[in-house]
C-alpha cells in the first residue's frame, strides 16, 4: 500500500513534469521578435519588423544584408517546411519521416536533383550565388539562435541539417513537382490510348478545346466529329453501370490572374490580380514580406509581396514600378524518347550518330527506422529512363527541370525592373516552372507572356507522343530567345486574363504545347466579368476573384431538371425536389449545386464507358488520364444523341441520362449522406492541416485550421476544395500599392505558440480584403554585426 500511495503521487507528478518540460521546450523554439541579435555575415544593422498579421518588413543597407536577414527570419519561422521542400525535390523525405514517403523518394531520385543542383549552382552568375550564400548563412544563423530546435524536430526526435546554397535551388525545384507531371504519366496514358483505340475515337476523346475557350489570341475550337458507325457501334452492346466509387476523369484545376490597363482604372494605374491555387496546408506555402534596401547605385528599392521560404526573393508582388503574378501554363515541358536498345548490348541505344551508352547510377535512400534502400537509375543523354512504352521499350524523359537554363535565381531581378520591357526580359530568362505571367507597369500598361525557359524542338517533331532519338530533328535544339517567346502587350480591350487554359493559337500554341491545360470555362467567366465593366478598380478585381457563380453548370442544372421531369420513381422525385434551392452559385448551403455537379460527373463517367472496352482488353488495370477538354464532346453527344453510340440496354438517351441521375443518388447512399443533408458545404469543407497533425493523437487537431464549409469550386474564379484553393489573393497597382489587397490561408508563422500562427486565415476564408502593404510594426528585431558588440 505504501508503494501504491507513492506511485499515485509520483506518476501524476512525472506526467506534469513531462508536460511542463515539453511546454518549455516548445516555447524555447519560438522565433525572436524583438531586441538585438548579434550575427556574423552582414555589413550593417538590419531591422526586421512584424505587423499584426506577422508580415515581415526587412530594412537593410544592401541586397545581401536583406537576403541574410530574410534567411534568418525564414529559418526561425519556417525551417521545417523549407526542409520538406528540399527533401521533396532531392528524394530525401524518408530520412526524416520514414518508410511512409519511400514511394515519393523513389520517384524523385530518378531525376537525381541533389546531383544536378550542384551543376545548376555552378552555372549561376556571381551575384545570384552571393545572394544564395548570404541567405543560407542567415537561415543557419536563425536556426542556431533558437533556444531549442524547431518544434517539428522535437516531435520527430531529429535534428535539422544545415541549409546550403544548393538547397535554395532544390526548394523551387519542389515547385516543378507541384506544377508539372514529373513522370509524364499523362503523355504515357495518351500513348496507350492511341495504341488501343480506333483513330477517330482517340481524336474524339482528345479534342484540343471546347466552346468554352477564351484565349487571349484566337477563337474557340470546334468539336471533332463523332466516330463513324463502322468504327464504333454500341447498339448491340450492353454496358453495365460503373462502380459507385468509380472516379470520373480529372479535369485539372489551377490559378487565376488578370489585369486591367490604367485607362480603365479610377486612378490611371494598371491593376493586377493574382490568386495562385495550390494544395493548402498550415502554415501557408508563401510568406508575406516587404524588402527595403539600396541598389548598387544607391537608389532605394522597396518590394512587397510573397516569398517562398527556402529562397531569398519575392515570388509575386510589386516593386512600385511593375507588379507581376503567375498561373501555371500547363504547357508541354516534358518529352518521352523511345529507346531502341542494341540486341547485342542492352546498355546501348540507337542515337543520331550510332549507338549511345546508358549509364547506371546507384542512389542510396536513407530511411528513418529502417535499412537503407538502393535504387539504380539508368540515364541516357536525353534524361533518365522512367517508364516503358506500350510495346515494352524503355522511355527516357527530357524535362526542362533537368537543365541549368531552366533552374536559376533570375526571378530576383524582377525587384529591379522599372519598365514593362525590363520585366518581360527578366521573365524570359527566369529559371522557374514555365508560367503564364501577367505584368502591370506604373505607366498603365499590361502584358502577358510565358515566364520560364521554352525548349526549341526540331521542326516536324510531335512531342505529344514518344519520339525517336535517332532522328536529329526530334531532340531539343536549344532554348527560345526572349524576342521569340509569345507575348501580348497592351491589348486593345485593356484587359488580360489567364486561368490555366489555352491562351494563344497557331505557332505560339505549338511552341508552348499542350501539357493538359484545363477547360476554358473559368477563363471565360473571368473575361466576361472583366468585359462587363467600363471601369475597374481594385475592389472590382477582388470581387471577380471571389465570383462563385455557377455559369458553367447552369446548362447541366437545366438538363437534370428536364431529365427528371417525367420520372415517377420516388427517389428520383426526391432528387428533383432537392434541386429547388438552386441559386446559380456554388454556395456552401446549396444542395442543388452539389447534386448538379455530381450528375455531370456521373454522365462523364458513363460516357467514358462507351469507349473503355478496347482499353480494358489491352490494359486490364486501365484508369483514365486527365481529359480536361472532354466536356465539349460529352455535351455534343447529349445534344445530338447519335444512335450508334447508345448501348443496347438503354431504350433512349433519356434513359441513359436518368441512369446517371440514379448514380448520383447511389453515391450519396454509399457515403451514408441523407439527401436532405447533402449540401455543397458538407462535401466542400476545408481540411487545411499541419503536416504533423495526423501523427499527434488527441492534440493534433489543434495545429490545423478550423474546418469550414466553403463557397466556390473549380469551375469558377473562386476555386475552392477542402485541401486546394487560392494560396493567396493579391490585387495591386504598381505605384498605388496602398489601394491593394493581399490575403492568404494557413497563417504566416509555423510555430503554434506564435501570435502569427494562422494569422489572416479567417479573412481569407471569408474573402475579407486585408491591405497589400504591411501595417504598423508591432515588433522590431534588429540584426547587428557581431563586431558592434551589441548588448
Amino acid at each position: 500500500m505504501r508503494w501504491l500511495r507513492r506511485a499515485l503521487i509520483f506518476v501524476p507528478a512525472l506526467v506534469v513534469l513531462a508536460l511542463v518540460s515539453g511546454w518549455l521546450l516548445l516555447r524555447a523554439s519560438l522565433p525572436q521578435l524583438e531586441g538585438n541579435a548579434p550575427v556574423s555575415g552582414i555589413s550593417a544593422a538590419v531591422d526586421i519588423e512584424r505587423d499584426s498579421l506577422g508580415t515581415v518588413t526587412v530594412r537593410g543597407r544592401n541586397r545581401l544584408d536583406v537576403a541574410y536577414a530574410l534567411g534568418y527570419v525564414h529559418g526561425q519561422e519556417r525551417f521545417f517546411e523549407m526542409d520538406l521542400l528540399r527533401r521533396r525535390a532531392a528524394g530525401e523525405l524518408s530520412e526524416l519521416i520514414g518508410a511512409a514517403t519511400l514511394a515519393a523518394d523513389r520517384s524523385a531520385r530518378l531525376h537525381r536533383f541533389r546531383h544536378r543542383a550542384e551543376g545548376f549552382l555552378q552555372a549561376l552568375p556571381t551575384a545570384q550565388r552571393q545572394q544564395l550564400q548570404a541567405y543560407g548563412a542567415g537561415v543557419n544563423a536563425g536556426v542556431e539562435a533558437l533556444a531549442a530546435r524547431p518544434f517539428p524536430y522535437l516531435l520527430l526526435g531529429q535534428a535539422p541539417s544545415p541549409w546550403t546554397e544548393q538547397d535554395s535551388l532544390l526548394a523551387p525545384l519542389a515547385m516543378y513537382f507541384d506544377l508539372q507531371n514529373s513522370m509524364n504519366t499523362r503523355e504515357l496514358k495518351l500513348t496507350q490510348m492511341r495504341a488501343a483505340l480506333p483513330t477517330a475515337s482517340f481524336a474524339f476523346l482528345t479534342a484540343a478545346g471546347t466552346e468554352w475557350d477564351a484565349p487571349l489570341q484566337g477563337a474557340a475550337l470546334p468539336d471533332p466529329p463523332f466516330p463513324a458507325m463502322q468504327e464504333l457501334d454500341l447498339r448491340s452492346t450492353e454496358i453495365a453501370a460503373p462502380p459507385v466509387d468509380a472516379p470520373p476523369s480529372s479535369e485539372g484545376i489551377g490559378s487565376n490572374n488578370f489585369a486591367a490597363a490604367g485607362s480603365l482604372s479610377p486612378h490611371g494605374g494598371a491593376i493586377l490580380a493574382n490568386d495562385m491555387h495550390l494544395g493548402l496546408r498550415v502554415p501557408n506555402i508563401w510568406f508575406r514580406v516587404e524588402l527595403s534596401y539600396a541598389d548598387t547605385q544607391g537608389e532605394p528599392r522597396v518590394i512587397t509581396g510573397l516569398s517562398l521560404p527556402g529562397t531569398p526573393f519575392v515570388v509575386v508582388g510589386s516593386n512600385r514600378h511593375v507588379a507581376w503574378g503567375f498561373t501555371n501554363s500547363y504547357g508541354d515541358w516534358l518529352d518521352f524518347f523511345e529507346l531502341k536498345l542494341d540486341p547485342q548490348d542492352p546498355n546501348r541505344y540507337a542515337g543520331v550518330d550510332g549507338w549511345e551508352s546508358l549509364q547506371s547510377v546507384v542512389e542510396t535512400i536513407q530511411v528513418r527506422g529502417a535499412a537503407d534502400e538502393q535504387l539504380t537509375v539508368r540515364e541516357s543523354s536525353l534524361g533518365p529512363i522512367v517508364a516503358e512504352s506500350p510495346d515494352g521499350k524503355p522511355l527516357a524523359l527530357s524535362w526542362t527541370a533537368h537543365h541549368a537554363e531552366a533552374v536559376n535565381a533570375s526571378l530576383a531581378d524582377m525587384e529591379g525592373a522599372q519598365t514593362l520591357e525590363q520585366a518581360l526580359e527578366v521573365a524570359h530568362r527566369a529559371g522557374i516552372p514555365a508560367q503564364n505571367a501577367l505584368i502591370a507597369s506604373s505607366d498603365g500598361r499590361i502584358a502577358w507572356t510565358i515566364m520560364g525557359r521554352i525548349p526549341r524542338r526540331g521542326a516536324g517533331s510531335n512531342p505529344q507522343f514518344p519520339l525517336d532519338p535517332s532522328v536529329p530533328g526530334n531532340r531539343w535544339q536549344d532554348w527560345y530567345d526572349s524576342a521569340e517567346i509569345p507575348t501580348v502587350v497592351s491589348p486593345d480591350s485593356g484587359r488580360l486574363w489567364t486561368a490555366n487554359a489555352r491562351v494563344v493559337d497557331g505557332d505560339p500554341m505549338a511552341m508552348i504545347g499542350d501539357g493538359g491545360y484545363t477547360i476554358g470555362a473559368r477563363a471565360r467567366q473571368i473575361r466576361d466579368d472583366l468585359m462587363a465593366s467600363r471601369t475597374l478598380s481594385e475592389a472590382d478585381l477582388l470581387k471577380i476573384q471571389l465570383d462563385d457563380q455557377a455559369v458553367f453548370l447552369t446548362r447541366w442544372q437545366e438538363l437534370l431538371i428536364k431529365t427528371l421531369e417525367p420520372t415517377g420513381e420516388p427517389r428520383l422525385i426526391a432528387l428533383r425536389e432537392a434541386l429547388a434551392d438552386w441559386n446559380g452559385r456554388a454556395s456552401a448551403e446549396s444542395k442543388a449545386y452539389r447534386l448538379v455537379r455530381d450528375f455531370r460527373l456521373r454522365v462523364h463517367r458513363r460516357f467514358l464507358q462507351l469507349f473503355e472496352a478496347p482499353l480494358l482488353a489491352k490494359y486490364p488495370d486501365w484508369t483514365w488520364p486527365s481529359l480536361p477538354q472532354i466536356e465539349g464532346v460529352v455535351w455534343k453527344t447529349i445534344q445530338e444523341r447519335p444512335p450508334h453510340l447508345l448501348p443496347k440496354n438503354f431504350a433512349s438517351w433519356d434513359a441513359w441520362l436518368l441512369a446517371a441521375a440514379g448514380d448520383t443518388l447511389d453515391r450519396l447512399d454509399a457515403s451514408k449522406t441523407p439527401l436532405d443533408q447533402a449540401t455543397w458545404g458538407q462535401l466542400n469543407t476545408s481540411a487545411i492541416r499541419h503536416p504533423l497533425s495526423a501523427a499527434l493523437p488527441l492534440i493534433g487537431g489543434l495545429l490545423d485550421m478550423p474546418a469550414q464549409p466553403l463557397d466556390g469550386d473549380q469551375y469558377m474564379p473562386r476555386v475552392q476544395g477542402p485541401r486546394f484553393g487560392a494560396s493567396e489573393r493579391m490585387v495591386v497597382a504598381p505605384g498605388h500599392e496602398y489601394r491593394g489587397y493581399l490575403h492568404m490561408p494557413g497563417g504566416q508563422s509555423g510555430h503554434p505558440l506564435s501570435p502569427y500562427y494562422g494569422a489572416g486565415h479567417a479573412d481569407w476564408a471569408a474573402g475579407k480584403p486585408t491591405p497589400f502593404l504591411p501595417g504598423t510594426a508591432e515588433h522590431t528585431l534588429t540584426l547587428v554585426p557581431r563586431t558592434d558588440r551589441a548588448p
